[in-house]
């Protein structure tokens, strides 16, 4: 009799060009991993993988074998998932990404929100600038801003308006006048947020549109970087609300330039096309539109 769980862990390590990494994904031991494929190979009379010391790589009946076995997993999680909705209590299991900032701020206090409401959901959190891959399994749902080119393959749910602030803290603004202008911080140290940032500010005002290149001594992936790089009076920052709204609640940041706006993005939920999609990730989805949305309490 074959053995489904030879398939999966074939199917993985094909994925992932690794056993290690296929059995760390799986939460198996690599010895385990490795006998399931000599099982299935001996059971198939075939090789299914080319190894060396130095490379993996599927042999022609390995190709052919890989498609199948995804086709059958795809098959056995719609299932599943068609099954979830008679659960008379959601359960499943959702894998999230979330960029770092938004993830450790917002995110992670909706998810505890979450699954007090539905104990039975257990979920996994990766919060990473990386873009994860949804089709060999990555995550579930991805959330991003967006103007992220990739989410254009995916369904993208708009969660909340993410809204770019200009901001120093008051002792850099008292060593230094305050920008009354966009040119007028070519006189400034910029704080760069490199992750939205295109090469340039764009400012809109009564005068209309007005570009600034960025000038400074500190730059990083990270909005959380780029807001205690203010904090810590090294310069202006342009970063979104939803990193900078506590400091400048409580006074630690100023807003300047308060009557130029940048331009406005959105942070969506992006996930896979599928009509048989978990009732879970689709609960959770639902849920995250509705702690958010158009008016999101950071602002």
């Amino acid at each position: 009799m074959l053995d489904l769980n030879e398939f999966l862990t074939f199917s993985a390590i094909a994925d992932t060009k690794s056993f290690s990494r296929a059995a760390e994904k799986l939460g198996i031991s690599k010895a385990l991993a490795s006998k399931h494929v000599a099982d299935l190979e001996q059971s198939l009379g075939v090789k299914l993988l080319h190894r060396t010391t130095r490379k993996l790589g599927l042999t022609p009946a390995g190709e052919m074998f890989h498609e199948r076995c995804r086709q059958l997993i795809a098959h056995a999680e719609d299932a599943r998932h068609e099954v979830e909705q008679f659960r008379s209590s959601p359960g499943g299991h959702i894998r999230i990404s979330s960029a770092m900032t938004f993830g450790r701020r917002h995110l992670m206090p909706a998810v505890a929100r979450f699954l007090a409401r539905y104990p039975e959901v257990s979920v996994d959190v990766d919060l990473s600038q990386q873009f994860p891959d949804l089709i060999t399994g990555g995550a579930d749902v991805v959330i991003r801003q967006a103007d992220e080119p990739v989410l254009l393959s995916l369904v993208a749910r708009r969660l909340a308006p993410m809204r770019m602030v200009t901001c120093a803290s008051p002792a850099y603004l008292a060593r230094h006048s305050s920008p009354r202008v966009p040119a007028d911080l070519a006189a400034h140290n910029c704080l760069v947020y490199f992750a939205n940032a295109r090469g340039e500010w764009n400012f809109r005002g009564a005068e209309g549109d007005c570009a600034v290149k960025p000038k400074g001594n500190f730059r990083a992936n990270s909005a959380d970087a780029v807001v205690e790089a203010a904090l810590n009076d090294l310069g202006v920052a342009v970063v979104p609300t939803f990193a900078a709204s506590e400091a400048l609640r409580d006074g630690r940041l100023r807003c300047v330039l308060p009557d130029y706006h940048l331009p406005e993005r959105a942070l969506y939920a992006a996930y896979l096309p599928n009509p048989t999609m978990a009732h879970c990730t689709k609960l959770f989805v639902d849920f995250l539109v509705e702690q958010f949305g158009d008016a999101p309490y950071w602002d």
